[in-house]
Parts: C-alpha cells; sequence; structure tokens
C-alpha cells in the first residue's frame, strides 16, 4: 500500500487512453525513502497492454531484436485514480499476480512503472498506442 501511496504522489495525473504498448529499456528500482534510484537493469522488452480487453502481453527480445519468451497475463482488477491506473496482471503459468502502474505524462506519453516487495520499478521505455480488439 504504501507502494502504492508514493507511486501515486510522484506520477502526474491525466486522462489515460486504454490501450498502450511499452518498449522497455531498463528497469530502474527507485527507493521509496529516498526517491533515488538504487539500481538499474538494461532489458529489451515490450509490454502490450490493453485495458479494454483486460490483457497484458510481456515480451522478451533477444540481443538481435527476436522475441525470446512471451506470456499473456489477465488484467484481474484496475483502478484509476487521479489519472494513475494500477493495474493487477495475474500470470496464466504460475498464477503469480504482478502490479503495474501507468501514468501519462504532460507532453502525451505514459510511463510504465513495476510494484513489487516494498520496492517501486520505473520501466525506461518509449509509449505507443495499442490497437484494441474490442471496439
Amino acid at each position: 500500500m504504501k507502494n502504492l501511496i508514493f507511486a501515486t504522489l510522484i506520477l502526474l495525473s491525466g486522462k489515460l487512453s486504454a490501450q498502450y504498448s511499452f518498449a522497455v529499456s531498463s528497469f530502474n528500482e527507485i527507493d521509496l525513502e529516498t526517491k533515488e534510484t538504487k539500481s538499474t537493469v538494461a532489458v529489451n522488452q515490450i509490454f502490450n497492454v490493453s485495458l479494454k480487453d483486460n490483457f497484458l502481453i510481456h515480451n522478451v527480445l533477444n540481443e538481435s531484436g527476436y522475441v525470446e519468451d512471451s506470456q499473456l497475463y489477465k488484467i484481474i482488477k484496475q483502478k484509476e485514480t487521479n489519472g494513475v491506473v494500477s493495474l493487477s496482471c495475474k500470470s496464466g503459468v504460475t498464477g503469480s499476480v504482478y502490479e503495474y502502474l501507468i501514468s501519462k505524462d504532460a507532453e502525451g506519453g505514459a510511463t510504465l512503472y513495476q510494484v513489487s516487495n516494498n520496492a517501486l520499478y520505473l520501466l525506461e521505455s518509449k509509449m505507443t498506442p495499442l490497437k484494441t480488439y474490442k471496439k
């Protein structure tokens, strides 16, 4: 809960669209007390999120840019507060539930965060719109 409150306070608000595609280049662990970056891990991943269709797809790419691993998650809970959408996404493989936050920025982009075990991860990414399945 502390993570969600902190993340909500630091994120910019704004009306969010329902579909996102995030090309993630790094995971930055944010210290909840100092708000400083504790660690950074370079990655090559894509997160496709459709709030309307209730799914999240996570693709891990190899060094050549090809999909190495891909998994579909069902969005089992979503809530928007002050322009920040919190998501609970369930893995169909393990049954584990992962928490994410999405916030729109002033330039019309969006930022993806992962909340895990009293840690907040900023997923450094470029966001593009995703076309929905449901109209």
